[in-house]
């Protein structure tokens, strides 16, 4: 008779722990939703100024807006009880590689321009070298998400 109710007690435990755990992963969505929003709105002045540069730190805050939401959708799947997918992290990796590659041109260009920096190779071959690592990152992931999208299709029967 004992035995019984430590499997019932083990059983509430287990119910507990999971719906704390899901409690905890919504308030973990929310957060990165709030976090989101304040980024758009935080960058809605710079919308309305015609500068480049403000139209860069709006390009620069809409994609760390994205980043941030995407980081939300394991959570969602998660919650719903399917099964957990690397997709979103690898769209993340595009998007922060694409991200960065758009900034440091926007940088480069940016000081070209005003004539603030005169351009020598000791200069250039840093900013290239890490145009060029973003630009394999990119190629890496897009093949990844590519053959788990291939993958995912030939298990389902597609």
């Amino acid at each position: 008779m004992e035995s019984k109710g430590y499997v019932l007690n083990v059983k509430v435990l287990r119910q507990l722990i999971i719906a704390a755990d899901d409690i905890i992963h919504f308030v973990v969505a929310l957060t990165l939703m709030a976090c989101a929003s304040v980024i758009i709105i935080r960058t809605l002045p710079n919308l309305f100024h015609a500068e480049t540069l403000s139209i860069l730190h709006v390009v620069n805050d809409v994609l760390l807006a994205l980043i941030v939401m995407e980081l939300m959708w394991p959570i969602v799947r998660f919650l719903k009880r399917k099964p957990f997918s690397l997709n979103p992290f690898l769209y993340i990796g595009i998007i922060s590689s694409t991200r960065r590659l758009l900034m440091i041109e926007a940088e480069h260009s940016t000081l070209s321009a005003i004539g603030q920096q005169r351009i020598e190779w000791q200069d250039t071959w840093p900013v290239l070298a890490e145009l060029g690592i973003n630009v394999i990152i990119i190629l890496v992931l897009a093949i990844s998400l590519r053959l788990i999208c291939n993958t995912g299709k030939q298990e389902s029967g597609l």
